[in-house]
């Protein structure tokens, strides 16, 4: 699957052996940054890479999760994907979005739009009610992504996520509903 956002961003379905290599690459070199969030990057290396991104591949074939590869200008620069879907309580349907990015992608507006364009596609394509982007209360950029593609502080959780040392952070949940309305234009 191949989401067109604009001429220089593209969303793709991952091909584990030519991505793996590249991803952990960048993961490699921009480590010290993305393990403040991330609690995987440390123990990343190529071979672990393709492995996960073949998981992916299964998971999405079976839907349980859509992952994409985050392309600009044809280059990997991270990745953004649903990492899973469930059921609320009210019965609507929900997918929760995760995303990382290449430190030299930063301040380009890249996530902004990867997001906005995934939401549309949830939306539209998989019927979903709402969608919900968890994040660390520290990480600026993320809540920043979060706020600027329009969605709503929801709540927050005390030591919810859990740090590359351990440590747990509190979250922000970040909802945005159907019914919010869409900015971006993709082509699938």
């Amino acid at each position: 699957m191949e989401l067109i956002v604009n001429n220089e961003l593209t969303l793709r379905t991952p091909e584990p052996k030519a991505d793996g290599p590249r991803l952990a690459a960048i993961i490699a070199k921009d480590r010290e940054t993305l393990k403040q969030w991330l609690p995987w990057v440390p123990t990343t290396t190529k071979s672990s890479e393709i492995a996960f991104l073949q998981d992916l591949v299964v998971q999405a074939q079976q839907h349980r999760s859509l992952q994409l590869i985050i392309l600009w200008h044809d280059e990997p620069v991270g990745m953004i994907g649903f990492n899973r879907y469930d059921q609320l309580d009210s019965g609507q349907q929900n997918a929760e979005i995760g995303y990382w990015l290449a430190n030299r992608a930063v301040g380009h507006g890249i996530m902004h739009q990867a997001v906005l364009a995934l939401c549309q596609y949830g939306f539209s394509n998989l019927q979903l009610d709402t969608i919900t982007i968890v994040v660390a209360v520290l990480n600026q950029r993320s809540n920043h992504v979060a706020q600027w593609a329009g969605f709503q502080l929801d709540h927050v959780v005390p030591k919810q996520i859990t740090r590359y040392d351990g440590s747990q952070v509190d979250a922000n949940y970040w909802r945005k509903w159907k019914a919010d309305g869409q900015e971006a234009s993709i082509q699938v």
